[in-house]
């Protein structure tokens, strides 16, 4: 299980929404339908809530932007749409939990947590990737594609 898990707040949606539709597209979305093994947390820090967006079992998501910013807004403030679990607390973390540039090096090689921090919590970091400078929509592209060239048996970048 792939997952990625974003530290944000409602304050940093409301403001940044792009960032936080683009996040959940590129870690869900292929060229022909849904990742089924990949899971995409947002933990809401100012309101200590979990929502979590399993890929085996979302529905009505579409790669356009403004699209996936209105499920992001229903699925941050009401939830109840099919594959997204929404429960008080911290989230849970599976596997080796990876970030943009904490530990030592790294390959993505499920299962594994990224870790991206848009609002600094101190998720503690097993190893990193070295995509800090990369924008935060851009590394979980990197961390997807590079997944599934190890996946497949392919050479890495």
């Amino acid at each position: 299980m792939r997952r990625f898990l974003i530290a944000t707040s409602l304050s940093r949606f409301q403001a940044e929404p792009h960032v936080h539709a683009k996040i959940l597209v590129g870690a869900l979305l292929i060229s022909n339908g849904v990742r089924q093994d990949v899971e995409v947390i947002y933990y809401l820090t100012d309101v200590k809530k979990t929502v979590k967006i399993i890929g085996g079992r979302v529905k009505r998501l579409f790669p356009d932007e403004q699209s996936a910013i209105g499920f992001l807004k229903k699925a941050l403030v009401a939830g109840g749409q099919t594959g997204v679990v929404t429960r008080k607390g911290t989230p849970e973390r599976e596997g080796i939990v990876m970030g943009p540039v904490s530990g030592p090096p790294c390959l993505p090689k499920p299962p594994y947590t990224y870790v991206l921090e848009l609002e600094k919590v101190g998720f503690e970091i097993d190893c990193g990737m070295g995509l800090a400078a990369l924008p935060p929509h851009h590394q979980v592209v990197v961390v997807n594609v590079t997944t599934d060239r190890l996946l497949s048996g392919r050479r890495t970048f």
